[in-house]
C-alpha cells in the first residue's frame, strides 16, 4: 500500500475550503512570497532561493483569477516557485483553531541537558538557543555561515537531538516527511511558512508555530518592498501556534 506523504494530507484537506475561492493577487518577494485569496485571506511561504537567472515565471499576468485550487496544487510540483505558491495558497485556509504563540523553547521543554536540531537557518531562534543548550546543530542546504552544517548531515545527526525545530519551508522544497521519520525527540515546525494544519500533529509533530495575517494590504506592501520576518513581524504578522495539548482539550 503506498502511503500518503503529509504533503498529500495537508493538500487533501485544504481543498476542500478552497473549491469555492479565486486568485485575488500574488506577490512574490525578495524572502516571502504571498498568495491573496477571493475571501480576503492571505497565505505565505518562503521564496526558494535559487539562482533564476533570466527565467520567469511562464503564467505571469495570468495567474490572478485562476482558482485556488489549480494553483495549490503546485505546492506537489518539483518547480521550486509553483510549490512555494502552493503552500502559501494552502496555507491561507488554514489556521482554525490556533492561538497566540508561547516561547517556542518552553513549549518544548528545551533543557540546558538538551542537543536542539535547527532544519533551516532561523537566526532568531538559533540565537535564542546558543548558550542555553548542550548543543545546538543547524542544517541548510547552503551551508557556508560558519557553524552551519549541510542538509545532508541530518541522516546521521537528527536522529540524536533532542528536541528538533523544521523550518515550515520544508512542504515547498519536499522535505519534510523524510525530517519527520528521522526526529526522534519533540519536533516543531516554525516560521510563517508552517501550515496551521491539525493533522501535521498526527506525523510526529509536536507544536506548529506559524503566522496569521489580520492586514492582508500591510503585510503585502511589506513582501512587495522586500521585507523579511522581522519586518512583517513589526508592520502587523501575528506569532500563532498550535500544539498536541490543544488537540486534547478540543477532544480530538
Amino acid at each position: 500500500m503506498k502511503m500518503v506523504s503529509p504533503i498529500e494530507e495537508l493538500l487533501d484537506a485544504a481543498e476542500g475550503r478552497l473549491s469555492e475561492l479565486k486568485v485575488e493577487r500574488i506577490v512574490i518577494g525578495l524572502a516571502y512570497s504571498a498568495v491573496l485569496l477571493s475571501d480576503g485571506s492571505l497565505g505565505l511561504a518562503a521564496t526558494p532561493h535559487v539562482v533564476w537567472g533570466c527565467r520567469t515565471h511562464p503564467a505571469a499576468g495570468e495567474l490572478a483569477g485562476r482558482q485556488a485550487t489549480e494553483l495549490a496544487r503546485g505546492l506537489l510540483s518539483p518547480n521550486p516557485l509553483d510549490s512555494t505558491l502552493g503552500l502559501a495558497t494552502v496555507n491561507a485556509v488554514l489556521g482554525e483553531g490556533a492561538r497566540p504563540s508561547p516561547d517556542p523553547l518552553e513549549a518544548l521543554g528545551v533543557e540546558s541537558t538538551h542537543v536542539v536540531g535547527v532544519v533551516g537557518y532561523i537566526g532568531p531562534l538559533i540565537r535564542a538557543l546558543e548558550g542555553r543548550v548542550k548543543e545546538v546543530l543547524v542544517f541548510e542546504r547552503d551551508p557556508s555561515r560558519p557553524g552551519v552544517l549541510p542538509d545532508w548531515a541530518v541522516e546521521m545527526e537528527l536522529p540524536r537531538c533532542d528536541v528538533v525545530f523544521i523550518t515550515g519551508a520544508a512542504f515547498a522544497n519536499k522535505t519534510v516527511g523524510h525530517l519527520l521519520e528521522l526526529c526522534r525527540g519533540r519536533t516543531a515546525v516554525i516560521g510563517p511558512s508552517t501550515p496551521m494544519w491539525p493533522g501535521l500533529l498526527d506525523h510526529g509533530v509536536d507544536w506548529l508555530f506559524g503566522a496569521k495575517a489580520p492586514d492582508p494590504a500591510r503585510t503585502l506592501q511589506v513582501i512587495a518592498e522586500g521585507g523579511g520576518t522581522r519586518a512583517l513581524y513589526r508592520h502587523g504578522l501575528v506569532k500563532v501556534a498550535l500544539g498536541r495539548e490543544d488537540m486534547v482539550h478540543r477532544g480530538k
